[in-house]
């Protein structure tokens, strides 16, 4: 005896045969990892934007309507002076963390992962003290009396120290900055394959040569990117220069610090910070389109 199995058709738009349910379609609903990222994006964009909104509205309305506080800025050789010196100095410490930190990278990206990790958190350590605290300490080390002078007396023959001068704002903002291309480049370092330098010199290239012409241009992108991000961040920079340098090496951050706490003149205090904001970006994206380096800013 043979069972007969009946198919059963539903019509075009009938109902689904009694006792099954038909699935429902699923709605689009925000994922956990959607909300968990896009909730602190968002609070960044808002706690970001409207600073920087009411700093862009009070350039053009305080003390009154017009652009008569980027006229006077502009006009000014005195601002210009200060921002010459602004961009020097944070190109210096760009340089020099740079060229102190990819040593350091290097070693990192090479050693032992037990030994690199230990020396790693010795790099992040200073991120746990305080600015402040850390300029204080350069104030000490760099005075007359300090521990930098008294090693340097012999040599120069000067026992004046450091304190004030251009040389103490660059060396305590170095000191301050250089975790920043340490880690970056330490980052890039660790995904180049180490046996690449190997397979040069074994086609006949010397250790120099297979270092600077195949290991070292695939670390110029980190190179370039963290030297941006330190310049980019000694521009603004505030606190050092304001404790260790002297009155010719005034940062624009000082000089607008000046307008809102001594002169009370809010709508020059905008402007330069808004020179300051045009400044670096400009910087930044003339620097990503003349080494190709991407990252930075996504255009």
């Amino acid at each position: 005896m043979t069972a007969r199995t009946t198919i059963t058709r539903l019509p075009p738009g009938g109902d689904p045969a009694p006792g099954r349910v038909a699935p429902r379609a699923r709605g689009r609903r925000p994922t956990f990892v959607t909300m968990a990222l896009g909730l602190p994006v968002a609070f960044m964009a808002i706690v970001y934007a409207y600073p920087v909104g009411k700093m862009l509205m009070k350039s053009v309305t305080e003390p009154k309507a017009g652009f008569g506080n980027f006229t006077e800025a502009a006009t000014d050789s005195t601002i210009w002076d200060v921002l010459w010196v602004t961009v020097r100095l944070s190109l210096e410490v760009a340089v020099l963390t740079v060229v102190l930190g990819f040593p350091v990278a290097y070693f990192l990206a090479r050693t032992s992962a037990r030994k690199a990790r230990f020396l790693s958190l010795l790099v992040v350590i200073p991120f746990w003290t305080s600015i402040l605290v850390r300029s204080f300490a350069w104030i000490v080390l760099l005075g007359d009396n300090g521990l930098v002078t008294k090693v340097l007396d012999p040599l120069t023959g000067d026992s004046q120290g450091l304190l004030y001068s251009e040389s103490a704002v660059v060396i305590a903002m170095t000191h301050i900055l250089l975790p920043f291309p340490i880690l970056i480049i330490k980052g890039t370092l660790d995904q180049i394959d180490a046996s690449l330098p190997r397979a040069a010199r074994s086609l006949g290239a010397g250790p120099v040569r297979a270092f600077v012409q195949v290991y070292l241009p695939l670390a110029v992108p980190a190179i370039v990117s963290s030297g941006m991000l330190v310049f980019v961040i000694g521009l603004g920079f505030y606190v050092t220069p304001a404790l260790v340098g002297g009155p010719k090496q005034s940062t624009i951050a000082v000089v607008i610090a000046q307008n809102v706490q001594v002169n009370f003149d809010w709508g020059m205090a905008a402007t330069l910070a808004t020179m300051l904001l045009v400044l670096a970006t400009a910087l930044t994206l003339v620097v990503r389109r003349l080494t190709k380096v991407k990252g930075l800013v996504s255009l």
